[in-house]
């Protein structure tokens, strides 16, 4: 019995193990394959989340921007406005002199000296003023006395801009009309941006324009953007990318234009590490806005310890901005690796609930098998008693069929064995009588019997003989 204990454990470990090496490979298997999808659904679920954050940002950046060129366009406009109505009257002035020639009261000659004399002090606004050429552009009334009679046709601004050729296209191609250059103010050195009126007076062929600066509108609207890159960086402390991501602004120069109000970007310029980072910020960024390159980058952004960083990187154009999103990868990856463990450890659950399942199972099937190798052996040892395997006996799968079968063979053995041995026994009965039968045969067929057999024949007759004579 020890030994069959031994052997029945023996098999329900094997079981217990196949099922355990089957789950065990099932379960190392998905949850690898689980970690790895896992960490790469989520790693790449938070990357987009800081794209759409970044991308969220820039908007907010263009918006800003929009809003600051959208009052320095309204405020242009308004010069512009301003400089056709001051036009107005001195076109009115020009066809009253016009019609003096006409009517014989002045002559052209003199009616065009006052005129130009007319356009070269006419001031306005900031002291801005007319200026008035041929078509040829020689300036024929110029309040500055070097550009008067001189051919300006070839005179560029500081940007290389033919100006007064653009003036004359213009003027003479569409009667009126707007451009914009650079150019010095009276008494000034330093060219500044400005406006230009210019029409065609078509009764004496002259080209007048005007013109105003408007360096004062490009201040105010630098003042704006400063106060919003004021706002952004305190937007930027506020936008969560994760526990430790930022944002930030720096231009084609390497330089940092806006930082978040609660993070020390000198790094950036202050070691090699930074510098680094910078320039190849600067190489990465995307000639086109709306374009996002991301860059996997190690670099010491935190508590001074270099680390992988997760850098987004696009390009406002009309500000000369690269606009720069920073997140540690450890956080990129936290919720991904915390949601893996937690399936790991689900899976760890799952496969020691299937050990479990699996060794009672086991246990289940060795059982039942255990009872058929006991009565096999009871039967071969003659003491096979059939109620052993009553319980294996009344599952209803193929070890029950099993079991069954073998009560009714084992039965079926037991009563033969008893008939052949009642048949043995018997036989050993006739057997042994006919032994002693053949034995005596063998006796009395022998001389020394008959010899006896004789004498004692003699013995009874002479006794008798003796008995009559008595």
């Amino acid at each position: 019995m020890n030994k069959l204990a031994n052997k029945r454990f023996t098999l329900t470990q094997r079981l217990a193990l196949l099922i355990a090496v089957l789950l065990g490979a099932s379960a190392v298997i998905t949850i690898a394959f689980s970690l790895r999808s896992v960490q790469t659904a989520m790693f790449n679920e938070s990357s987009e989340s800081v794209s759409n954050i970044h991308t969220s940002v820039a908007t907010l950046i263009s918006v800003e921007y929009d809003n600051v060129e959208a009052v320095r366009q309204a405020a242009l406009e308004q010069r512009r406005a301003e400089l056709k109505d001051v036009s107005q009257p001195l076109v009115s002035g020009l066809d009253q002199f016009v019609g003096a020639v006409e009517s014989g009261q002045i002559s052209q000659v003199n009616a065009q000296e006052r005129a130009k004399n007319m356009l070269r002090n006419v001031r306005f606004g900031n002291d801005d003023y007319f200026f008035t050429y041929n078509r040829d552009m020689t300036a024929i009334a110029h309040p500055d006395t070097k550009f008067q009679g001189q051919n300006l046709v070839d005179m560029q601004d500081t940007d290389g801009k033919y100006v007064l050729r653009e003036a004359r296209d213009i003027a003479l191609n569409e009667g009126s009309g707007y451009l914009d250059y650079k150019w010095v103010r009276l008494n000034e050195t330093e060219p500044k941006p400005k406006i230009g009126y210019v029409f065609h007076y078509e009764p004496w062929d002259w080209i007048i324009g005007t013109g105003v600066y408007v360096d004062d509108i490009d201040a105010a609207a630098q003042e704006r953007l400063v106060a919003v890159q004021d706002v952004l960086a305190t937007s930027f402390s506020e936008v969560t990318f994760s526990n430790d991501g930022f944002f930030f602004i720096v231009n084609r120069d390497s330089e940092v234009v806006v930082s978040p109000s609660n993070r020390d970007l000198t790094v950036l310029t202050n070691s090699d590490q930074g510098r680094a980072l910078s320039s190849n910020i600067v190489a990465m960024a995307p000639a086109q806005d709306g374009e996002l390159v991301t860059q996997s980058v190690d670099v010491a952004l935190r508590n001074g310890e270099t680390e992988a960083w997760e850098i987004n990187i696009s390009t406002f154009t009309p500000l000369e901005w690269i606009l720069v999103s920073a997140v540690p990868a450890s956080e990129l990856n936290a919720p991904g690796l915390s949601l893996a463990l937690q399936q790991a450890l689900v899976g760890f659950i799952v496969l020691i609930i299937g050990l479990a399942g699996g060794l009672i199972i086991s246990r289940r099937i060795v059982r039942p098998v255990s009872s058929i190798t006991q009565a096999a052996q009871d039967l071969a040892n003659g003491e096979f008693d059939p109620t052993i395997l009553d319980s294996a006996a009344q599952r209803n799968d193929e070890v029950g069929d099993l079991a069954r079968t073998f009560r009714d063979i084992g039965v079926e053995i037991v009563e033969r064995e008893r008939k052949l041995r009642e048949q043995v026994a018997k036989l050993r009965v006739e057997i042994d009588k006919g032994k002693v039968e053949t034995a005596v045969s063998e006796i009395t067929d022998t001389e020394y019997f008959r010899n006896i057999q004789s004498q004692a024949e003699e013995f009874r007759r002479r006794h008798k003989e003796d008995g009559d004579q008595t």
